[in-house]
């Protein structure tokens, strides 16, 4: 489980709610330092509470929207994120700041609580936990429906919830430990931004269904969420999947389509094109643990409940045969009897085996047998002597090296087999 979290995003998201918390805990402490519980409030600071809480969770909620790209820069889309989660979550804090006053309140009450009067302290930390949780649960629930994905709604309102409930039993003990005053209620507030932060994150990661985690290219290690009915990868900021700093990777230049329990990838791009599992795509259904490559980019697609399948020794990835090309129709030139073995391509070309050493197999002009095809790597794959046989080993190729459809990192070779590198054919002859 701890290999699909996103601890990046968690912990941007974490750090969000807090820097809201602290930022937002300041207009609060304007309006309620040097005020109690059993002191009559004027209107005017009624009002000002209210406003000073609005404004708290709009910061809260801000930071954490914005934090949902995982970049620190304070670009134009971040900035569009932040206001439209503060704008969002600042009318939710009015409806929940309402709410909980209200249940603050009648708690009180009934703990003996009133003007001039201090009642029981277990009914103040009831109260506490419990308007903080239906204030961090609003929270959450404005959160969510500031991603614009419905499916983060109830995911952000229960984060809120467990944050709320965390944060708000951790008040009083903060207040008790400090003294009370000023440094409670600026620790308080801003650990309950954190932990909601922390815990809308760490919901929406549990229950996430699919995923994809940059394996190659500037942005390696960071893994994207798969949520909504679509979701687009490209270099444009703007992309659920943003794809930076590889200017072979369009603005839009492929998207990921949710088709009942299905993700379907589909391309974009006119001349760069989409590959998966080295073969360059135009439609195609993801599965498992699918390598999808764009420009300089390589990642991997994955599925939370995906079912096992057995695997072929030497393979890492076993494609069904209706998901790649189709192998080469069959050479018609023969070999010549006692020639050695060799490799031979679509086109009839004959290529020779090195029989006590390994044979290099790539795009660059130092391989035994260079090849000027675009999907080839410039240092491909070898062809070596094994226990009196032939074996094709990859070479860390980015198309991948495929033997009976299953990319392989080495694999046997029997007279007559075909295989391909990246998208090019070849027929091995003993």
């Amino acid at each position: 489980m701890n290999g699909t979290l996103n601890r990046r995003e968690l912990m941007m998201k974490a750090l969000a709610g807090l820097a809201g918390g602290a930022i937002g805990w300041l207009p609060v402490e304007l309006v309620t330092n040097g005020h109690s519980l059993t002191e009559q409030i004027s209107t005017t600071n009624v009002i000002l509470s209210y406003l000073a809480m609005v404004i708290l969770s709009g910061m809260i909620g801000g930071f954490i929207v914005a934090a949902e790209g995982q970049q620190i820069e304070l670009s134009p889309e971040t900035q569009r994120k932040f206001l439209r989660g503060f704008v969002i979550c600042c009318l939710a804090g009015l409806v929940s700041n309402f709410i909980s006053n209200m249940i603050f309140g009648a708690i009180l009450n009934a703990g003996g609580w009133s003007f001039n009067h201090q009642g029981s302290m277990f009914f103040l930390v009831v109260a506490r936990i419990t308007s903080w949780v239906v204030m961090g649960g609003v929270l959450g629930l404005g959160v969510g429906i500031a991603t614009f994905n419905m499916a983060n709604v109830p995911k952000g309102a229960l984060g809120g919830v467990i944050g709320g409930f965390i944060g708000g039993a951790l008040f009083d003990l903060i207040n008790g430990v400090t003294g009370g005053g000023l440094p409670a209620r600026f620790i308080g507030l801003s650990l309950i931004g954190l932990l909601i932060g922390l815990l809308i994150g760490l919901v929406q990661e549990l229950t996430k269904a699919a995923w994809i985690v940059v394996d190659k290219g500037r942005l390696r290690g960071r893994q994207f969420r798969v949520e909504g009915a679509r979701a687009t990868i490209g270099r444009a900021e703007e992309n659920p999947i943003g794809l930076f700093g590889d200017t072979a990777v369009q603005a839009r230049h492929a998207i990921i389509e949710r088709q009942g329990s299905d993700y379907v990838l589909k391309n974009l791009a006119v001349q760069a094109g989409t590959f998966v599992n080295g073969s360059r795509i135009e439609t195609v259904t993801l599965h498992d643990g699918d390598r999808v490559a764009i420009g300089g980019y390589e990642m991997v697609f994955h599925l939370r409940n995906a079912v096992g399948q057995p695997q072929a020794a030497f393979t890492t990835r076993a494609p069904s045969p209706a998901r790649v090309a189709p192998p080469p129709p069959p050479v018609t030139s023969a070999t010549p009897s006692g020639a050695g073995p060799c490799l031979t391509d679509t086109a009839g070309t004959r290529f020779q085996l090195k029989t006590g050493a390994a044979t290099t197999i790539g795009r660059a002009l130092d391989n035994d047998i260079v090849i000027n095809h675009s999907s080839v790597s410039r240092h491909h794959a070898s062809v070596e002597t094994r226990n009196g046989g032939f074996v094709v080993r990859d070479l860390g190729s980015q198309n991948g090296t495929y033997v009976a459809y299953n990319r392989v990192t080495e694999a046997p070779l029997a007279d007559g087999e075909s295989f391909r590198l990246g998208d090019a054919w070849f027929v091995f002859r003993a």
